[in-house]
């Protein structure tokens, strides 16, 4: 897949090199990906999200600062730095110069439940795309770890249409279903599933049905297949298991609303076959294997993802 484009939607490897105390910039051999092994990858954008697992939401707001503060500390220190997308500029810049390209993303809004003008903090230093919940649920919305019928509170409505006016990419992975509901109806803009699976495929709450994959795709879209033993539903042969999930989306919302949300670094139990970001060639030459085209196949590996990015961020000025 020389010269394809690939965007990973999900990865969670800034926390792990916190927790971990190692860099992100070269292999420690404690995460799955770095940026030096990202940067042999491209043209390659990945999102890279900022979790913090303290739900209070001041200490999620100081948890979060360490994160960034984290990322771009790591940043300052990388030769042939990769680009932070934030807008049209940016984004040009690299696909221009084929550099890697890293989109920041929060996972969990617990900070902003009191607060709502700290998303122009979020946006003010990079953060472009957001999920409302992780799996518990917070003032803005349910999440997963919650009742499926309870969805967006007021203060959720409002983020929603500020991150429209704004720019942002509103994620629905881990929303509870009644949120995801919420969400499609009220939003103006393509939205992404950043790491969510079939649930056609494998009954686990976290992965989405059949209604809702038609629902991400019905607004341009993207689904981000993960690649978690749990959502994939078994372990062995976990390139055909990752690419089965990616044609039953193909199936119900056609080729441009699948793609990859690897969850790198947010699991220590990987498929068989996958270790890395190296087994983005053997995704694609599975694709190929399955007679998909290479236009679709390439659509899938990045170009759906980058569709959406452009729909979205690509409008910030």
């Amino acid at each position: 897949m020389k010269n394809i484009l690939s965007v990973d939607g999900h990865c969670d490897t800034v926390l792990k090199a916190f927790e971990t105390g190692t860099s992100i910039i070269k292999d420690s051999g404690k995460t799955h990906i770095t940026l030096s092994s990202l940067s042999r990858m491209v043209p390659h954008i990945q999102f890279m999200a900022l979790f913090c697992d303290r739900f209070n939401s001041r200490e999620h707001f100081y948890g979060l600062w360490d994160l960034l503060d984290f990322f771009y500390m790591n940043l300052s220190s990388c030769e042939n730095s990769p680009v932070v997308i934030t807008d049209r500029v940016s984004l040009d810049e690299c696909i221009r110069e084929n550099r890697l390209g890293i989109i920041l993303a929060v996972e969990g809004a617990y900070l902003l439940e009191d607060n709502l003008h700290r998303l122009d903090m979020l946006y003010k230093l990079g953060i472009r795309c957001l999920s409302l919940t992780w799996n518990p649920g917070n003032k803005l919305c349910g999440g997963i770890g919650d009742s499926d019928s309870r969805g967006l509170g007021s203060q959720g409505v409002r983020l929603v249409k500020k991150m429209n006016r704004l720019g942002m990419l509103i994620d629905l992975s881990h929303i509870s279903e009644r949120g995801f509901w919420d969400i499609i109806e009220l939003t103006d803009r393509p939205v992404i599933a950043s790491h969510s699976n079939c649930l056609s495929l494998c009954n686990n709450k976290r992965n989405l049905d059949d209604r809702q994959i038609k629902a991400v795709a019905d607004k341009n879209g993207v689904i981000g297949v993960n690649f978690v033993p749990d959502f994939l539903g078994r372990k062995r042969d976990g390139i055909s298991t990752v690419v089965d999930h990616i044609e039953h989306i193909v199936q119900l919302g056609g080729p441009g609303c699948a793609g990859l949300g690897s969850d790198f670094d947010g699991t220590e139990d990987l498929p068989e076959g996958i270790t890395g970001i190296e087994c983005f060639y053997e995704i694609y030459e599975e694709l190929l294997k399955r007679g998909y085209s290479e236009e679709d196949a390439a659509k899938v590996m990045g170009g759906n993802m980058l569709r959406v990015i452009e729909d979205v961020i690509g409008q910030c000025r």
